[in-house]
C-alpha cells in the first residue's frame, strides 16, 4: 500500500491548533471568490483540538469553536483515509463552519462534540491520486462526531505563531498566541474508532486569533 501517512501528512498535519469554547469573544465569516470558498474563525477564549488517527491509515485533525458573546459555535476538520478499493487513492473530507452551540460543551478540563453536521453544514469529499498528486472534490454527505476530551496533565504549551499551510486544496492561515494543555480523546469521528487519540486544550488568554480556511473550487 502506497504511503497514506503521505496523504495524512499532505492534506492535514500542523493545523491541530485550535479551537474554542467558554469564548469571551470571537465570530466566524465566510465567503466565496474565483479562487475557491474561505471561512475566517476569529477566536478569543478556550478551545478543543485533536489529531484524527485510527488503525487503518487515517490521519487528520478537528478542532471545535464556540463564542458566547455572539452565541455561535463552529467545527473546523480534515482527514484523508485510504481507499479500501485501489491503495493508489485517498479519500480527504473537510468542513468549515457553524454548528449548534448544543453539540459542543467545555469546561477547564473537559470537551465533549456530540455531532451530525447539519444540512447548512458544508462538507466536502476528495479523492486524491497519491501517485500524481491530482484531485476531484464534491459535496459529502453528513458525518458524525460523538469526542470527549479529558485534561491528561502531561504538559502545557505558550506558543505565539504566524503560518500559511497549504495543504492540497486546502489552505490554513493562522496568527494565534495562546496556552495549550495536553489533553486524551475518545469517542467517533465519521464512522470511525477514536481511542486514547492525543488532543489539546487551549486557552488564547482573551487574546484573539485567527483561522482562515480556504478550499480551492
Amino acid at each position: 500500500m502506497r504511503h497514506i501517512s503521505i496523504a495524512v501528512m499532505l492534506f492535514l498535519t500542523a493545523c491541530s491548533l485550535d479551537a474554542a469554547s467558554d469564548l469571551e469573544t470571537g465570530s466566524r465569516q465566510q465567503s466565496v471568490t474565483q479562487s475557491g470558498q474561505t471561512t475566517t474563525i476569529l477566536v478569543n477564549g478556550r478551545s478543543a483540538s485533536v489529531n484524527l488517527v485510527d488503525g487503518a491509515g487515517t490521519n487528520g485533525f478537528l478542532t471545535v469553536t464556540q463564542d458566547q458573546i455572539a452565541n455561535t459555535t463552529a467545527l473546523d476538520f480534515s482527514y484523508a483515509t485510504p481507499d479500501a478499493t485501489n491503495p493508489d487513492l485517498a479519500i480527504l473530507y473537510q468542513g468549515a463552519g457553524a454548528i449548534p452551540n448544543s453539540a459542543f460543551t467545555v469546561g477547564t478540563s473537559t470537551a465533549r462534540l456530540a455531532l451530525t453536521t447539519p444540512a447548512d453544514y458544508s462538507v466536502t469529499r476528495c479523492v486524491v491520486n497519491l501517485n500524481t498528486g491530482g484531485f476531484t472534490c464534491a459535496p459529502s454527505g453528513p458525518l458524525g462526531f460523538d469526542l470527549s476530551w479529558v485534561k491528561n496533565g502531561f504538559g502545557t504549551v505558550h506558543e505565539k505563531t504566524k503560518r500559511v499551510e497549504t495543504l492540497g486544496p486546502v489552505t490554513t492561515k493562522v496568527n494565534a498566541e495562546y496556552t495549550t494543555a495536553t489533553a486524551t480523546v475518545d469517542g467517533t469521528f465519521g464512522g470511525r474508532m477514536a481511542t486514547s487519540l492525543g488532543g489539546d486544550l487551549t486557552d488564547s488568554e482573551s487574546r484573539t486569533y485567527i483561522r482562515e480556511i480556504t478550499v480551492a473550487l
